[in-house]
């Protein structure tokens, strides 16, 4: 894995400028906001008043405005549907509304049918509509309701409330758990109106670790929750109290917390490639002496020596010592905190060049305040030698351990015959049942991976057998239609595994009659198969990216004359950039010489009629004619995984609108087609596949030319494709398991390759973390090429390396 950092390009500098979408400054605003209210919610669907702007005299609004706008309509139900509901007025007497105002809400009258839609009465009287008819759908509105009336919508009509919670209770009783557990996939996962119409808050483990911050001790926080829930982002919160020294071995983790801070307008700075605290780089916001433009008025040069004015400082691992003492020369000890993303980078392996700083980092850190972040992050009582030295040297220090488990949505996982992957399809024996329960109990974030449409399949069956007690029964256990979710479903189904000892071999026997895969096959991605990947990106994790990129290339049996075609214009293309490398080069040496000896003002001032003008007029020419000459590459789509041309061929209907394809533009294929690369990669391009080789050397002055160039065309290309990669463009990318720590990119599908037998589960954890980071409601799948990785996943290991290296490094 590469882990050497470089100082910030100008071109990055830029793109830390570049605002982020409103929705998140939302977000990060709550975040701050949420350091001193943990308990903070926003939610931005309006009710009526909210969007009236009435703000005052509220019992006296909600009369005027539930009189004036639904009372009509509410009795209208209450005939129809044969509800009650009997209006008390909240002041005893409502008086006359001033003639101003009287005018100000007509001309919000006015626009309210155009805005029915977003306003939350008229949304919960819509639901009420179609709760009230008795169809297949019924039971899904009632569940809905139920779930948005918990929300905090500020100023929420306080007589529809009441008439809402009256139309449940009528209908409740005629509501079965059952039938709502069995649909729960619809009415949960996929439900669309809860994820619309829910409150924005803090995850409990930022709750938990604002709190813990908070204490004046020293302290050590190890902080465990799943990848997407907001961990690299809780800094910006803790911030508005403490000073941060932030550091990360993944260079764009760092650049896009700096990008949010940035947005809200927290001072940083950057320590990248850092050899000491005089390459650590302030932004103008973190500016406290600078000189101004004098044409512009804008900063034109910062001392980057005075740092009074940083709350968080971004770092690589490498640089954090430096960063350390550059933030102690300004700030107490006791007032920064050390906020260590990804500590177990690296611990992987037995043996590894970076294990010294990590080290080095640890033993001469002197921040009494130490967060470790980590998905994978080991349990408190695994790491008493680490947690031993921390309080050997801040005496008065406490340990706190925050793990979180929270998941929306499902990302499950496939074995290599594509049968989804649960403990009770897994193991034949119960002893070896138990001991994956015992395992999960441990490490709730496995559940994510937990198809819910077959934990439900499962919980019926139990229930409907009669295996349990009483207690453990869905109408006992689900007392309440709201606990109804994705996390007390699955929790509910680890419960139910450790109750069914005495029938196991006969419900493991059913299931195993049973079970379906959900795809009949799921290895040939680039043919028959790729139907299946939809949504957005594939990323296939493998120790060899080389062979799997050739594979793909080779069973995709792309005809040998269009193979010989491409590579043809392949050829000729690359003779073509030859002979333009060089008379770029020939030029750029003699206007560089041509320049030194007259000026570059003189340069500027070339006459029609001098010959120094012709020899560029005969460059230009030169040039134009060689550019001209470069063929367009293209492959024929129906080679191209998921396109138009490539479903008719392989599933023989139209474009199946959630099958995923790539999206190359024209000019990044020529850019990539000009590259000193091998042709396998231009042509896995053109097919929208990505391969990031991870042992790609730097360059070096004791390296030939050749050589040289050759690294610069890999490091080139792979920056390219992790731009694609950023914005979705590519069908798929094959890399190797270290990758898992360079990208916080969306992956809709994740494939294990057979040859990572060898990887640690902690590693495996992060690896299937790279699958389904945003975007609740697309369809997501985790696919195994080796049913062992199964088994490591589902049970403990005998030794955790991530353990061993811990306790051995950091003591």
């Amino acid at each position: 894995m590469d882990l050497s950092q470089q100082k910030l390009t100008k071109e990055e500098w830029d793109a830390l400028e570049v605002p982020i979408h409103k929705e998140e400054k939302v977000i990060l605003k709550m975040i701050i906001d949420g350091f001193t209210d943990v308990n903070i919610v926003e939610n931005e669907t309006m009710s009526i008043m909210n969007y009236m702007k009435i703000y005052e005299n509220e019992d006296f609004y909600m009369d005027w405005l539930f009189k004036q706008y639904f009372k009509e309509t509410i009795d209208k139900y209450c005939k129809k549907y044969n509800y009650e509901f009997t209006y008390t007025p909240l002041v005893k007497k409502l008086k006359k509304i001033k003639s101003s105002e009287q005018i100000r809400l007509r001309n919000f009258d006015k626009k309210l049918t155009d805005n029915k839609l977003f306003i939350f009465e008229y949304i919960l009287l819509d639901f009420i509509k179609k709760i009230s008819k008795k169809n297949d759908k019924h039971s899904f509105y009632f569940y809905t309701m139920t779930r948005i009336l918990n929300t905090k919508i500020k100023l929420l009509n306080k007589h529809i409330l009441l008439f809402c919670n009256n139309v449940l209770s009528k209908h409740i009783k005629n509501i079965s758990r059952k039938n709502l557990i069995k649909k729960s996939y619809d009415f949960i996962e996929k439900n669309k109106y809860l994820t619309k119409y829910e409150d924005k808050q803090l995850y409990l483990h930022q709750k938990n670790l604002f709190s813990a911050v908070k204490t004046q001790q020293s302290k050590l926080v190890l902080y465990q929750a799943p990848t997407g829930t907001g961990k690299t982002l809780s800094p910006i919160g803790i911030s508005k109290h403490k000073k941060i020294v932030f550091v990360c071995a993944a260079k764009h983790v760092g650049m896009q917390l700096a990008k949010s801070c940035i947005s809200m307008g927290i001072p940083i700075a950057i320590a990248f490639g850092c050899i000491d605290a005089g390459d650590i780089r302030l932004h103008y916001y973190a500016a406290k002496d600078f000189v101004k433009n004098r044409r512009t008025g804008g900063i034109f040069r910062v001392d980057n020596s005075v740092g009074d004015k940083v709350e968080i400082i971004i770092s690589d691992v490498k640089s954090y010592l430096c960063s350390m003492n550059y933030m102690l020369a300004f700030n107490k000890p006791e007032d920064l905190v050390w906020f260590w993303d990804e500590p177990t980078i690296t611990l992987d392996y037995a043996e590894h060049p970076f294990h010294e700083i990590l080290k080095n980092n640890w033993n001469q850190n002197r921040i009494p305040n130490v967060i470790l972040s980590s998905a994978t992050l080991p349990r408190q009582n695994e790491i008493y030698s680490c947690i031993s030295s921390f309080r050997s040297k801040f005496p008065m220090s406490i340990v706190q351990e925050i793990t979180s488990y929270e998941c929306k949505k499902t990302i499950p996982i496939l074995d290599e015959n594509g049968y989804v992957v649960l403990p009770h399809l897994i193991f034949e024996n119960y002893d070896e049942l138990k001991l994956c329960i015992n395992c999960l109990n441990k490490n709730k974030t496995i559940l994510r991976h937990f198809d819910l449409g077959e934990i439900t399949k499962f919980i019926l069956y139990i229930n409907k057998k009669g295996f349990l007690k009483e207690r453990y029964s869905v109408n006992t256990y689900f007392e309440d239609i709201g606990d109804i979710n994705v996390i007390k479903l699955k929790e509910y189904y680890i419960l139910l595994l450790s109750k069914i000892k005495k029938n196991y071999n006969e419900i493991y026997e059913h299931f195993q009659e049973k079970k379906q895969p959900l795809h009949k096959s799921v290895v040939k991605i680039t043919t028959n198969d790729a139907h299946t990947l939809t949504d957005g990106p594939t990323i296939y994790l493998t120790n060899d990216v080389d062979k799997i990129g050739k594979f793909y290339l080779k069973v995709t049996n792309i005809k040998e004359d269009e193979l010989d075609k491409l590579n043809n214009i392949i050829d000729i293309n690359n003779e073509i950039q030859k002979q333009i490398d060089e008379i770029m080069k020939t030029e750029k040496e003699r206007t560089d010489k041509l320049a030194a000896s007259l000026g570059d003002k003189a340069m500027e001032r070339v006459g029609r009629d001098t010959k120094e003008y012709q020899l560029q007029q005969d460059y230009k020419k030169n040039l134009s004619k060689l550019l001209v000459q470069i063929k367009k590459i293209e492959l024929n789509p129906e080679y191209i995984p998921n396109s138009d041309s490539h479903l008719r061929k392989f599933i023989s209907k139209p474009k199946d609108s959630k099958a995923f394809t790539s999206n190359v533009r024209d000019d990044i294929v020529e850019k990539i087609i000009q590259l000193k690369i091998e042709n396998n990669y231009k042509i896995l391009l053109l097919m929208g596949i990505g391969v990031f080789k991870n042992d790609i050397e730097n360059v070096s002055h004791t390296n030939t030319k050749e050589e040289n160039e050759r690294i610069k065309a890999y490091r080139d290309y792979i920056a390219i494709m992790k731009e694609l990669a950023l914005q979705q463009k590519l069908y798929l990318i094959v890399a190797s398991s270290d990758y898992i720590y360079g990208t916080n990119y969306n992956f809709c599908h994740g494939y294990i390759s057979k040859d990572l037998q060898n990887i640690t589960k902690e590693k495996l954890i992060q690896g299937l973390g790279r699958v389904g980071r945003k975007n609740n409601k697309l369809d997501y799948s985790i696919r195994l090429r080796s049913d062992n990785l199964i088994r490591k996943l589902l049970l403990e290991e005998d030794v955790k390396q991530e353990v061993v290296n811990m306790n051995r490094l950091f003591q």
